[in-house]
């Protein structure tokens, strides 16, 4: 008898499923531990291990964590872990100079379950740095996790001469009050200068699922004149500020982020157009309110989300909301602003609302620059628009659990808005072109974005 048989394979580039060890760590281990049991665990994650392997860390309060280990990896397409075994119970407070929370100067590696805060400036609670200007880092993923109080970023990048950082996650995290720094200019979700390491199509930076608010740069940052505190900014992704880098010309997604009452913008892209190809930049469902609180700025390029002197970026199906008639310093504050762009931009299938009708400023210099059809002028009406205070995530299982009242304050009433701006993530699986593929052989915590994976079909024939 001959039967057909469906098969359902998620992720067009998964492999073969191999053994995964379990290490384990705790606030009292010691390195020279075997780290293979809880009687034994280690103090740090600089152990050499492989794809797929789990460092699960006891609750407690750790020393600062700079230093991973070396992952084996022959497929390229999975990390890693270093994962709290209970959300939020994982601590790390810095009290010193320049030391980071957790500071990640290796490829192929994920963090997710921890909570950092800093009270000595300038340090970032998670980073991602290469250990060198000659080592390049890749596939790293910041997950879960609550940067809460940071002086130089919640969450962020550099590069290290021509060193950079590719293939980058950032998803489902909470950065609050994370740019607190006098002596540099910084951002909740910070990306500065990403160098590509490899011409691979589809997405290298993801950015999807987290909750970005309350970051204000005081007046004394780095000039006098902040230009930072946004919810999120990809910045100089061409390269320019550092001399001999090439510009990045990989492709980026913002998607699905909660961006509130922060200093700066809500999101904003600076300086991606030097150089002969730049980065392709995608902003979609974001939902940007309240933003621009900072009365120092003085730049007057006043939007809920800002592309400034960038090409190669669509921003589309978010939702921009001011929640004054001024700010920014006493300057008009617009849903939408546009300066330094071109042919190459896109503002288009968006809701912007402002009370004084300010919701797109084209400023000049845009070289054709043409806005889309959008839905400005249509107020999404939220449930109870509100800036929420710190987080406290103790007695939650997961970051989207802990933020469950600002997600719901900030879905819109207004029906023509509905499919706009954030949306709560689907268990259910529906193919994204967009989407990391190669996440999707890697185990994220369940419930922080929708996985966008490739359903690749096969048919068996059994006689």
């Amino acid at each position: 008898m001959r039967q057909t048989i469906l098969l359902a394979t998620l992720g067009c580039f998964c492999a073969l499923p191999t053994s995964a060890m379990t290490y384990f760590m705790s606030s009292t281990g010691n390195d020279s531990n075997s780290g293979t049991s809880t009687a034994t665990p280690w103090l740090t994650p600089n152990h050499a291990v492989n794809c797929g392997d789990t460092i699960l860390a006891s609750a407690g309060t750790y020393p600062v964590i700079d230093a991973f280990g070396t992952v084996n990896c022959p497929a390229g397409n999975n990390v890693a872990w270093l994962t709290c075994a209970t959300f939020d119970t994982c601590k790390i407070s810095i009290t010193g100079a320049h030391t980071n929370g957790i500071e990640v100067n290796a490829s192929y590696w994920g963090v997710q379950g921890w909570e950092v805060t800093t009270s000595y400036d300038p340090n970032e609670c998670f980073v991602a740095y290469p250990p060198s200007s000659s080592v390049e880092i890749h596939h790293i993923i910041f997950a879960n996790n609550v940067a809460n109080g940071c002086d130089n970023g919640g969450f962020a990048t550099g590069n290290n001469g021509n060193a950079g950082v590719d293939y980058l996650v950032v998803v489902g995290n909470i950065a609050y009050n994370a740019a607190q720094s006098a002596a540099a200019c910084t951002s909740g979700i910070d990306i500065y200068q990403p160098v590509q390491s490899d011409a691979v199509a589809g997405t290298h930076y993801y950015i999807g699922g987290n909750y970005s608010y309350a970051n204000n740069n005081p007046s004394t940052c780095a000039s006098g004149a902040p230009t930072d505190g946004e919810g999120i900014i990809i910045d100089t992704p061409d390269g320019r500020s550092t001399s001999g880098l090439t510009p990045y010309a990989q492709q980026m997604l913002v998607d699905n982020n909660i961006l509130i009452a922060n200093g700066g913008r809500g999101f904003e892209v600076v300086n991606n157009t030097e150089g002969s190809a730049n980065a392709n930049i995608y902003v979609r469902h974001n939902t940007a309110w309240g933003n621009n609180t900072n009365t120092h700025e003085s730049t007057g390029l006043c939007g809920e989300f800002l592309i400034q002197t960038a090409y190669n970026t669509q921003v589309y199906s978010n939702i921009g909301v001011t929640n004054q008639a001024s700010g920014c310093g006493g300057q008009s504050l617009y849903a939408y602003y546009i300066i330094g762009g071109n042919t190459t931009d896109t503002i288009t299938q968006d809701v912007g609302w402002s009370a004084t009708g300010t919701y797109l400023d084209d400023a000049t210099n845009n070289n054709g620059f043409t806005p889309g059809t959008n839905l400005f002028g249509t107020n999404p009406t939220f449930a109870n628009a509100v800036a929420p205070g710190a987080p406290s995530c103790g007695s939650f299982a997961s970051v989207p659990a802990c933020m469950a009242t600002v997600i719901a304050d900030f879905m819109p009433t207004t029906a023509a808005a509905l499919s706009y701006g954030y949306q709560v993530p689907s268990s259910a699986l529906a193919y994204d072109p967009l989407f990391p593929q190669w996440l999707c052989n890697v185990n994220l915590p369940a419930g922080l974005v929708t996985m966008g994976c490739f359903r690749l079909h096969l048919t068996v024939h059994v006689s």
